[in-house]
């Protein structure tokens, strides 16, 4: 008899044939990296849309869209996950930033009611709500 992490096995059944573990095939980078850009471009169009009109709720929108993201990149992943699957969502969810941004001709997000404290230019506060959009996208996707 042999220990196995499943409990006791005769020898032939506890030899593992081939890789105990396999990662995700090739085509589901290929998904994710499609539904991510597409979830990308659809919620940073939304988000330029409704983001000037929701007062004070702009840090929920951009949180609720970062898990959207997160969710669409899972989904075409098959729920796999992983660090390269995480990059793909953080990286999606960073392209709807810029996309909502660069309709609405201000830096990273436009979100009414918050002016911001700028710090070389930048303005701190879309920063840090678009930070937020990218944690909640990739923690999704944690292992």
């Amino acid at each position: 008899m042999v220990y196995a992490p499943v409990g006791v096995k005769c020898p032939d059944c506890a030899r593992q044939r081939g890789r105990a573990v396999a990662g995700p095939k090739p085509i589901y980078y290929l998904r994710a990296a499609g539904a991510g850009l597409a979830s990308g471009t659809i919620g940073g169009v939304i988000l330029a849309d409704v983001g000037g009109m929701v007062r004070f709720g702009g840090l929920l929108l951009v949180m609720f869209l970062g898990w959207a993201i997160g969710e669409a990149v899972s989904w075409g992943a098959r729920r796999n996950r992983g660090r390269a699957f995480q990059w793909i969502a953080g990286s999606s969810a960073a392209w709807a930033f810029f996309i909502a941004g660069y309709l609405t001709g201000v830096p990273v997000v436009s979100l009414a009611g918050w002016q911001g404290i700028y710090f070389g230019g930048i303005n701190v506060i879309r920063l840090l709500f678009a930070g937020a959009g990218i944690y909640m996208a990739t923690t999704r996707l944690k292992d």
